[in-house]
Formats: structure tokens, sequence, C-alpha cells
């Protein structure tokens, strides 16, 4: 008697997962903006947005940047841990999940890696929390840092969109164990 077949899920297409990231780029960023602008537009009285940490009067920039980076947390890592599971809501509009090597839904600690650590930090290059982090360190060393990590981020991120086009894989699937499934079949 043969053994149980086990269901293997398809892999995202790049396509759709490329959609979902620019999708969850604009949203996590515009999400991650809402406490930053509206402290902005709380001390100034100026009804623009700004999202320029270094910008704000002592102590406030990092009150922003802390916020901001708060709220890029609950976008995500809350909603896809807690909300829908293994989505955000970009994966959600694509039909796509994030789940370990093993299929199984990813654990608390290695999703946190690959969405706060990998996606949101490192791989930020074109993230508003990316550039938070970016703004908080060039306001610890006084500005001799961000050029030098806006160029590391960028680089890591080129690495990580090739790696993803190459073998289906970003790097913070890499870092994390996890892949990304086409959920439409699963």
């Amino acid at each position: 008697m043969k053994g149980k077949q086990r269901f293997e899920p398809a892999p995202a297409p790049w396509n759709r997962r490329g959609f979902a990231y620019l999708l969850d780029g604009y949203l996590g960023s515009a999400f991650s903006a809402v406490p930053v602008g509206l402290l902005w537009n709380m001390r100034t009285g100026e009804e623009v947005i700004n999202t320029d940490l270094t910008l704000f009067e002592a102590p406030y920039g990092w009150l922003a940047g802390l916020l901001g980076l708060v709220f890029g947390a609950v976008y995500y890592y809350a909603v896809p841990q807690w909300g829908w599971k293994g989505q955000t809501l970009g994966k959600k509009l694509m039909n796509l999940r994030i789940v370990g090597e093993d299929n199984n839904p990813l654990p608390a600690g290695r999703l946190a890696i690959r969405q706060l650590a990998g996606v949101m930090l490192l791989e930020g290059a074109f993230l508003l929390t990316g550039q938070y982090a970016v703004q908080m360190l060039t306001m610890l060393t006084l500005g001799a840092a961000g050029k030098v990590l806006n160029y590391l981020l960028f680089g890591v991120f080129a690495v990580s969109v090739w790696l993803a086009y190459r073998d289906g894989k970003a790097a913070h699937d890499i870092w994390a164990g996890s892949k990304v499934i086409d959920s439409k079949i699963e």
C-alpha cells in the first residue's frame, strides 16, 4: 500500500509576488507615516505631511520615528501574525501566503525575522520604515551614517530582488526559512 502523498503548494508567481510587495510597500509606508504626519501637524500647525524625522525639534524626531516603526510593525508583523494568518493586505489581495519551508504557518519568531528585520528594516530602502531607521541612526551619529546606510539598504534590497527573481526566495525568506505560496490553490 502506498503512503499518502503530501500536497505541495505552488510557489508564488513572481509577478503577483512583486505586485504584492509594491502594494505592501505603499500601504505599509502610508500606515507608518500616520503618526509621524500627525505629530508634525500637531507640533508645527502645518497642513503638509512631513516624513523627515531630522526636521523635528528634539526629542520629537525620536518619538515620531519610534511611532512610525511601531505602526509599520503593526502592518508588516501584527496583521500577518494575528489578522490574516501569513498575509499582509498586499498578499491577501494577490492570493499569496507566507509559510515555513515545511508549508506550515511560520512561527512568530521567524515571522518577526522575516517581516521586521528583513522586509521593514534591512530591505527597506524604499519603505518609510527603512528610512525612519536610517534617519534615526543619522540623528544618533549626527549625520555621519545617513548616506552610507542608504547605499547599504539599496544594496541589500537589490540582492534580495535578484535572489527572489532567480530562486523565488528573497533574502528575508532565506533568513527566516520561509517561502511565499499561491494561496488560491492550497
